[in-house]
């Protein structure tokens, strides 16, 4: 499966799991402890125009959540497994499941009219980060869709890191660790940027 980004600012890590097996009784991860400032995320969302407190990345929510005193919310192994890294490294990440995924992908800018059903509402991807396979959009750093959704019976996950084009995801394999120490499985990992970001670099 191929990735394409075609916005010069992002860069995934990205996570292939394969093998594995949700639990249904499991323990939660200790409550994460947040390693970043939520305004590297921000940036990103300003830079294209976009204004982060009206739609949060789903890392900032997380981070928010914990602060509150609220706790991450519970959903399954896998996916509150996912949602420990993401409040962790304040990232957005994304989680798909690959069986209900067609053909290369492409992460670009949405167009007007374009959307998806995402959890409890419609998610308008007009001049937003958003992810295409070829039947449609699916995932964004603020909320995924529906239709790719992971639930207990997926055997494969594709999460992917939503980061600043030439950051370098030092963490990426601890991300891999985490996530199979709690469904078990491989997991090949990789980063991929825009043509022409060289992460040597770094402005």
């Amino acid at each position: 499966m191929r990735i394409r980004i075609e916005t010069p600012v992002l860069s995934l890590g990205v996570v292939m799991l394969t093998g594995i097996r949700i639990p249904e009784d499991y323990e939660p991860l200790p409550e994460p402890v947040p390693e970043d400032d939520i305004q590297v995320v921000r940036r990103l969302y300003r830079a294209i125009g976009q204004d982060p407190t009206r739609n949060r990345p789903s890392s900032e929510a997380l981070v928010r959540r914990i602060r509150k005193g609220l706790g991450l919310p519970r959903i399954n192994a896998l996916v509150d497994a996912i949602n420990h890294c993401s409040a962790t490294l304040v990232r957005p990440f994304g989680a798909y499941d690959p069986e209900k995924l067609t053909g290369d992908l492409v992460l670009r800018i949405g167009r007007e009219g374009e959307g998806y059903e995402g959890h409890g509402r419609w998610v308008n991807l007009a001049g937003r980060f958003a992810f295409f396979d070829e039947k449609g959009p699916f995932g964004n750093p603020t909320m995924d869709s529906l239709r790719t959704r992971l639930t207990e019976s997926a055997t494969r996950a594709l999460v992917t890191v939503f980061a600043p084009a030439d950051d370098p995801h030092p963490r990426l394999p601890w991300v891999a660790e985490t996530l199979t120490g709690v469904v078990g499985g491989v997991a090949e990992i990789r980063i991929v940027r825009p043509e022409g970001v060289d992460p040597e670099h770094r402005g």
